[in-house]
């Protein structure tokens, strides 16, 4: 897709005091849109920078959710360092941070300070469990939220046991929610002129993933509702199949060789709709185990069902479709040998207008002396007496 002009976020200055993933990955969609993402640390330690897994001396962790960013070193205990923080604050669009909810408050960035040194000011806050509510006060990580959701117990069924996703979605469903309740708040200030303090809670996002089994759960009082979708064995390997619509299971069964069962309404009918749900998967089950993934890939592919394998982890590193649409990509690191490492590709909102990109990992507080001059200025004796004062 060709891509020309300025990017949609063009002018938009984030400053960004959030760590780990749940935040992060929002200001990582937001700076390959065109936004300037200025990530503020007050110690190397203080993130994911010394966290593996590693590529050579590089955090694989640092990398994925922060490349593209610039980073600033900033001491925001120091009486000096908050008040370079709040003067950043004036030049800026939006501040995200994950703290802890109070502790904005306690440093002296509560959204009434801010928004008195820019009413323009959007703070977007991202924390385990919101600013209010029984659990407010609570540590959180993602393993935590799939726990108290209910998906790892929904997950699980079957098992007899919570089962845990491998991957972060809950630290990855906060960070989309921030990213989109950002790109509403500038569109309001757009309008009004007017900043605002909007907040993400992760409990809230996954919660929003098992709302279906919620209102029936309400509904019904027990917990029997389940998800059609599941993993279906071949000869050498697996595949799921998503035929929910009407349409979709009569096609399938004219597949499977089951002419007469596919003019029954009943065995027809869309997902959810039938009795005859489980029967009609057991013959699916009992068709794909005489047939390798192959076979029953291109046997649904040809039908127009869908249709999907289940991939390993190397198997996806070979998958050709990744690498066209650049959903990672290879990027070097500061290191002597030239040695690359995968990190995620440019947004992976594919925009016909304007580009994303895909910017380098930065240093820790590489691009100090950019900013603190260009945007505050400051020369290099009030840089270094910064510095020797442990400030910067």
């Amino acid at each position: 897709m060709a891509n020309s002009g300025p990017s949609v976020l063009e002018g938009v200055r984030i400053l960004e005091l959030a760590r780990w993933q749940a935040a992060p990955r929002g200001g990582l969609v937001l700076r390959d849109m065109g936004a300037e993402v200025i990530k503020v640390e007050w110690r190397k330690g203080g993130d994911l920078r010394n966290s593996g897994p590693f590529v050579g001396d590089m955090s694989v962790q640092f990398a994925a959710y922060n490349r593209g960013k610039k980073s600033i070193s900033l001491n925001t205990r120091h009486q000096k360092g908050k008040e370079i923080f709040l003067d950043m604050v004036k030049l800026a669009d939006v501040v995200l941070e994950n703290f802890r909810p109070g502790t904005m408050e306690k440093m002296g960035f509560g959204y009434e300070v801010l928004s008195q040194v820019n009413p323009g000011i959007i703070l977007a806050s991202v924390s385990g469990f919101g600013q209010y509510g029984p659990y407010r006060d609570r540590q959180c990580f993602d393993p935590i939220i799939q726990a108290m959701s209910g998906i790892g117990h929904q997950t699980g069924r079957g098992f007899d046991r919570p089962i845990m996703a491998e991957g972060p979605i809950m630290d990855r469903t906060a960070a989309l929610h921030a990213t989109i309740g950002i790109l509403g708040a500038l569109r309001y200030r757009d309008r009004t002129g007017e900043g605002q303090w909007l907040e993400v809670a992760m409990l809230d996002g996954g919660i929003t993933l098992e709302e279906v089994a919620l209102a029936m759960c309400h509904e019904t009082g027990n917990d029997d509702f389940m998800r059609s979708g599941s993993f279906i064995q071949c000869q050498d390997g697996w595949i799921t199949t998503g035929a929910a619509r009407a349409g979709m299971w009569e096609r399938m069964l004219k597949v499977m060789g089951y002419d007469e069962l596919s003019q029954d309404p009943e065995f027809a009918a869309p997902m959810f709709a039938t009795d005859k749900a489980e029967v009609r998967m057991e013959l699916l089950h009992l068709w794909a185990e005489e047939r390798t993934v192959k076979e029953a890939e291109e046997a649904l592919v040809g039908a127009d069902i869908p249709v999907g394998r289940a991939m390993s982890i190397p198997e996806v590193l070979e998958d050709s479709h990744i690498w066209e649409r650049e959903v990672m990509m290879e990027m070097d690191i500061d290191e002597p040998g030239g040695k690359k490492m995968l990190v995620p590709g440019p947004s992976i909102i594919k925009f016909s207008k304007t580009p994303t990109t895909a910017g380098p990992i930065p240093k820790y507080g590489e691009h100090n002396e950019e900013l603190y001059g260009e945007l505050l200025g400051l020369d290099q004796d009030a840089l270094t007496q910064l510095r020797d004062e442990g400030v910067i």
